[in-house]
């Protein structure tokens, strides 16, 4: 599939489910590779799909693949001594339409770094290899993993993963509290956190898990 194909059926994703604008604000985003989490066989994380809140619980497996080419973005590029950051958000906290506790943080991990890198080269984006993996969290847990845990008749709540690229030299922070992300706005929430801590971002997943009661 061509890399344009795929970039924009997950831009198309992202929209149809108001990702984009409530958690990206922006709808000029252009994910630079996949973000894939598995929280066991058969259990994946896969654009919008409905996963339990039991299954859902334990942290899970991640791995990003770069996707690009120099000619979508001649200016980016990856080197050995990058880090990245992965989240967790709600944005449906307690509920969609009521948005006092939202976005809710449920996870951030930062100083993930890749896997099986080549130390003495930086990566060229015309290539598309498995060496653009970076797998099993290797980071620092700023925020620990919390599982969702939707309240009864609320509905689906979407929780969306975004990976980041930190800035050279700037370690992030963590949020001073989940609800909000600690910033005490309703609605506020991963996109304010990652422009203070100068982080770029990557790539996007997200699913739906919601309370049995309804």
């Amino acid at each position: 599939m061509r890399l344009v194909t795929i970039s924009n059926s997950i831009k198309d994703a992202l929209t149809k489910s108001e990702v984009v604008p409530t958690v990206i604000h922006s709808d000029s985003f252009t994910p630079k590779g996949f973000l894939i989490i598995s929280y066991g066989q058969d259990k994946e994380v896969a654009m919008g799909n409905t996963l339990s809140v039991k299954d859902t619980q334990h942290r899970p497996d991640f791995a990003f693949t770069l996707n690009l080419s120099k000619d979508t973005d001649p200016d980016f590029s990856i080197s050995s001594s990058d880090r990245f950051t992965l989240v967790l958000t709600d944005p449906d906290a307690p509920t969609k339409g009521d948005e006092k506790w939202s976005e809710f943080c449920h996870y951030v991990v930062k100083n993930i770094k890749l896997n099986d890198f080549d130390p003495n080269k930086s990566v060229d984006i015309s290539q598309i290899e498995e060496q653009l993996t970076t797998s099993n969290l290797n980071g620092e847990d700023l925020v620990p993993y919390m599982g969702p845990g939707p309240p009864p008749k609320t509905g689906k709540h979407r929780y969306v993963f975004l990976l980041y690229k930190q800035k050279p030299g700037v370690e992030p922070e963590a949020p001073a509290d989940r609800p909000c992300w600690g910033t005490g706005v309703p609605g506020w929430g991963a996109e304010e956190w990652s422009q203070k801590n100068e982080l770029q971002l990557l790539a996007v997943n997200f699913f739906y898990a919601q309370n049995e009661e309804q």
